[in-house]
């Protein structure tokens, strides 16, 4: 008697193609229409997740995660960059208090999107959304402060809305939705 793989010497390759195929098939995405009708603005963000290539088919959602992390981050050190660049071209005292609280608020974002990085890579979903909390806070006390400089408010508006995508692809990680 024959073993099978003797007889049918392809079986072992087309049954580990077929897994292979399964676990691609069984990776978690996402779309616009999943994320975007959960963000507290909506418009704002299928323009953002819009620039994705792709993203109208879904996207994978640990892909998307890690994207928006970093995303953030950058956004958060563009948003230093312009404050700094306020300051060294201001001289009222007052103005220059301001901003610099504003640095503060903004460095503390990028502490707390690192320990949104660190919470995803570890699987603490629930941590990422405090984190991502925290982020939005600071930010949002930058714009009370920001008051007399349209391009850092619509930064910072960038970075809650980036940070609000992040929360809710938090509770899809979690399997909320």
């Amino acid at each position: 008697m024959m073993h099978s793989i003797v007889r049918y010497p392809l079986l072992p390759s087309l049954l580990l193609a077929g897994f292979l195929f399964s676990l691609l098939c069984s990776a978690r995405t996402v779309t616009v229409g999943d994320i975007c009708p959960k963000h507290p603005n909506p418009n704002n963000c299928d323009i953002i997740m819009m620039t994705i290539p792709g993203i109208t088919e879904g996207a994978d959602i640990d892909r998307l995660s890690s994207y928006f992390i970093r995303l953030g981050l950058s956004k958060t050190f563009d948003s230093v960059t312009l404050i700094t660049e306020i300051i060294a071209n201001s001289t009222d005292t007052q103005l220059e208090l301001r901003y610099n609280s504003c640095t503060m608020d903004h460095t503390d974002a990028a502490i707390y999107l690192s320990e949104v990085r660190s919470s995803f890579s570890s699987g603490n979903f629930d941590a990422m959304k405090s984190n991502c909390a925290v982020v939005i806070k600071d930010v949002q006390d930058c714009d009370t402060k920001a008051y007399d400089s349209p391009p850092l408010r619509m930064m910072n508006q960038g970075l809650v809305d980036v940070t609000n995508i992040v929360v809710i692809l938090a509770d899809f990680l979690a399997g909320k939705y």
